[in-house]
């Protein structure tokens, strides 16, 4: 175990969850302030989005040429100076450039993690500590629209809550001159050359799985960042009241990924991993036609689905994980565009609770992928 990488990413992914995940409570504050529509608020999301899918595939060239703390530190210093842009932002298109450079800083804070979780664990721990790492990101998650109620309330204004948020990537770069990260971090090795076979062999597998990944998060996104307006269009919730569901839902994912990092369940990648796609669909139907609450159980049954991807995926290319790592998140970042245009455009003509109901095609989307990666590339070890 190389206990510096794994707690730099710990620390790293936390941040990320904090910071991601302020925006979904704040939502609707944001279009009134701006007085824009669904369809155009979404692009604040659409942004960050694009630039996080430009930032997660110049990584893949970024860390060839420098040391993954060097690129991890230049996202962190890019993180800060978004967030203070975002809270001081005068006019929607302002708005919009630093939710672009936001999602920039964030695409790489979201992809390093990944890659140094399964190099600095052993191979009989690299899921569990993977599932650890997400849980970090699910606690921050929990912790993000607690904060953003309760800055909103002390201030009134939403612009707070990005200011304060500034704390935790602070805390970040600092860490990052730490001692114990002296010499640990260095350059890929894999040559050129070796760049070149590998990408022969691995890219149609490599964008397969990372397809399949993106499907899940396209879905699990698509509750937090929607939640909250669900309840308040639907429900007739206050923002305050609202934030508690996507509370609930943050509270359900820790608990998840907590039980994933804390036990070795002995059933396979495949197995879990469809369990968790077709668990995820039943809860999401069960909130829209039974009881909203059951919408912040989706954050249960997608919990485990993130951490077991990315073992699987370290677990079929280890030795071009930079590579598999930076796909993952370029697709993720391609398909929350996608998601976030698609369900903003859907809420505008169908109203919020039809565009969650179309966005379950993602869960269905991953589950075939899932169990049809096997026999497409003839490869055994997911199963």
């Amino acid at each position: 175990m190389i206990w510096p990488f794994i707690f730099l990413s710990y620390a790293s992914l936390f941040v990320f969850g904090l910071t991601d995940n302020i925006r979904g409570p704040l939502f609707p504050e944001i279009l009134k302030q701006f007085g824009v529509s669904d369809g155009m608020g979404s692009l604040m999301f659409a942004f960050s989005n694009i630039s996080g899918l430009i930032s997660s595939y110049a990584c893949r060239y970024l860390l060839r040429r420098y040391d993954r703390l060097t690129v991890l530190k230049a996202g962190t210093l890019g993180l800060i100076i978004s967030l203070l842009g975002l809270a001081a932002s005068p006019i929607f298109p302002v708005f919009l450039i630093f939710s672009f450079g936001f999602g920039f800083s964030m695409g790489i804070l979201g992809l390093v993690p990944n890659v140094l979780v399964p190099m600095g664990s052993s191979p009989e721990r690299k899921q569990q500590m993977l599932a650890g790492l997400h849980t970090m990101y699910g606690l921050a998650s929990l912790m993000a629209p607690l904060m953003a109620a309760a800055i909103e309330y002390l201030t009134g204004s939403w612009r707070w809550t990005f200011a304060a948020a500034t704390v935790g990537p602070i805390a970040l770069y600092l860490y990052m001159f730490h001692s114990s990260h002296k010499s640990l971090h260095t350059r890929s090795s894999v040559t050129d050359d070796q760049h070149r076979a590998n990408k022969k062999k691995n890219l149609k597998p490599q964008l397969f799985l990372a397809i399949m990944l993106s499907f899940a998060v396209a879905a699990e996104i698509m509750v937090s960042s929607r939640l909250a307006l669900y309840m308040q269009r639907t429900w007739n919730y206050s923002m305050e009241a609202s934030s508690i569901y996507v509370t609930y839902f943050f509270v359900c994912m820790v608990l998840g990924r907590f039980a994933f990092a804390v036990i070795r369940f002995r059933q396979t990648a495949r197995f879990l991993l469809s369990a968790s796609a077709v668990i995820c669909l039943m809860v999401l139907l069960a909130g829209l036609y039974i009881h909203p609450l059951f919408l912040a159980g989706t954050g249960l049954a997608i919990a485990p689905f993130y951490p077991l991807a990315i073992s699987w995926i370290s677990s079929e290319f280890p030795e071009d994980l930079d590579t598999a790592v930076t796909y993952m998140m370029t697709t993720d970042s391609l398909m929350l565009i996608l998601m976030h245009v698609g369900v903003g455009k859907l809420t505008d003509f169908f109203g919020i609770q039809n565009a969650i109901l179309a966005g379950s095609v993602f869960l269905v989307g991953s589950f075939i992928m899932v169990n049809s990666y096997a026999w497409l590339f003839k490869r055994s070890k997911c199963a």
